[in-house]
């Protein structure tokens, strides 16, 4: 085997000749800009292309030699990925290697090169070549990663779809089988404008940086639920700067319906569906992010001991249910309500001060008398305080709303009929 041109920043080109044609010109213009293999072929099988594949960037190949035992190299070549992705020319001189010219091409041969010999004509059917394989395998791989089932796409350096693996159901386009993703950006295709507006930004984002990114997004399309996993990394050119945009998607829906549920489980009584004592601790911190003034609610259930020493724990935890039904009735949808003990609870009312929050109270204990376990009806003591700006104590706040509760137990009475 004869090396010209050794340059490691060159392609590398394999050409084989056979002990009919001279290919000394062929040499010469190719070892201007690659480095080149050379070979004769009467030394040596076609196996050494195997070991070679993985640095050659295409093959030239006399007609006489790619004709050989009727065309066997074609048949070798398939049984090799490796060597399948190198594209083949075949050099042609005589009438006879034009006669042999057409089968190779039907068998994978990409091109031929003849005299007389050009270089700029043999560099151009060269480059050309390489190219048109390397879309070929580009293709080939897009084919099989539709076998996977996380979506795989490119975005050029515009935010513009190059391909994606899979059309998914939350993309608006037709039924038209030609339709394609190709050129189309997130705006364009998406049904979630919002989801689609966050997106464009987040790949603006990643150009303008080049910092790849992970997020989990919610899609609610065609009524199916959906969480969505995306995965983004930059594209550079061989110079470091960013022409587009890598990226995975994973359907991780059943994993965050888990994970939902596990958290609600850790933060959510199952009783009644209010924020337990974990919940409530973890929420104290964002009291002061709620939109002020914050009047706090603290309940305790009356006649609770009565009604689990008479008639059991389940009328008993019904009792529970019940009250907690009264306070989602009166209370403002964005209140928060929490569970902290037995039959102790705090409610946060934003935006809503100590009057206002008095009047919620009354008409909580106006709507008890609609709520009966046995013979009792439902009563619950109430006592409010005020947070007016995010700087008080909460503490001390919440300590006042117990001591007016308790206040109000003492005048509270069983009503049973």
């Amino acid at each position: 085997m004869e090396i010209i041109n050794s340059s490691t920043q060159k392609r590398t080109i394999l050409v084989v000749q056979d002990s009919k044609h001279n290919l000394t010109q062929l040499k010469n213009i190719l070892a201007k800009k690659y480095n080149v293999y050379f070979f004769e072929s009467a030394n040596s099988d076609f196996q050494y292309v195997r070991n070679l594949a993985v640095n050659i960037s295409c093959a030239v190949i006399c007609a006489t030699d790619a004709s050989a035992n009727n065309y066997a190299l074609f048949d070798w070549i398939k049984l090799d990925s490796m060597v399948k992705a190198v594209p083949i020319l075949i050099y042609c001189n005589t009438d006879y290697d034009y006669s042999l010219l057409q089968k190779c091409i039907e068998l994978g041969a990409v091109d031929t090169i003849s005299e007389p010999l050009y270089e700029s004509e043999v560099t151009n059917r060269i480059e050309n070549s390489i190219r048109l394989k390397d879309s070929a395998t580009f293709y080939e791989i897009e084919r099989m990663l539709k076998e996977l089932p996380s979506n795989i796409y490119l975005k050029d350096d515009n935010c513009r779809y190059i391909f994606a693996t899979h059309y998914w159901h939350h993309l608006d386009h037709s039924d038209d089988p030609n339709w394609t993703i190709r050129g189309k950006t997130d705006i364009d295709i998406r049904k979630d404008r919002e989801n689609a507006i966050k997106a464009m930004e987040s790949d603006r984002e990643l150009m303008r940086t080049g910092v790849g990114t992970n997020y989990i997004i919610e899609i609610n399309a065609d009524n199916v639920q959906e969480f969505l996993e995306v995965i983004k990394r930059p594209v550079r050119d061989e110079k470091g700067n960013i022409t587009g945009i890598i990226a995975l998607i994973n359907d991780v829906t059943d994993k965050e319906l888990m994970r939902i549920s596990l958290e609600k489980k850790a933060l959510y009584d199952e009783l009644t569906g209010a924020g337990n004592r974990t919940g409530f601790e973890k929420f104290l911190p964002c009291v002061k992010d709620q939109t002020m003034p914050v009047s706090i609610i603290s309940a305790d259930c009356n006649n609770l001991k009565y009604i689990n020493d008479t008639f059991g724990h389940i009328p008993g935890d019904d009792y529970i249910r019940m009250s907690v039904l009264i306070f989602r009735m009166i209370l403002p949808s964005e209140s928060k309500i929490f569970r902290t003990g037995g039959d102790e609870f705090v409610m946060f009312v934003p935006d809503t001060d100590t009057d206002t929050a008095e009047n919620y109270i009354q008409q909580m204990k106006a709507e008890e008398k609609h709520f009966k376990i046995k013979d009792t009806f439902v009563s619950v003591a109430y006592g409010t305080a005020c947070i007016c700006n995010g700087s008080e104590d909460i503490n001390e706040v919440l300590d006042k709303a117990d001591k007016n509760m308790y206040s109000d137990k003492k005048k509270s009475k069983c009503r049973r009929i």
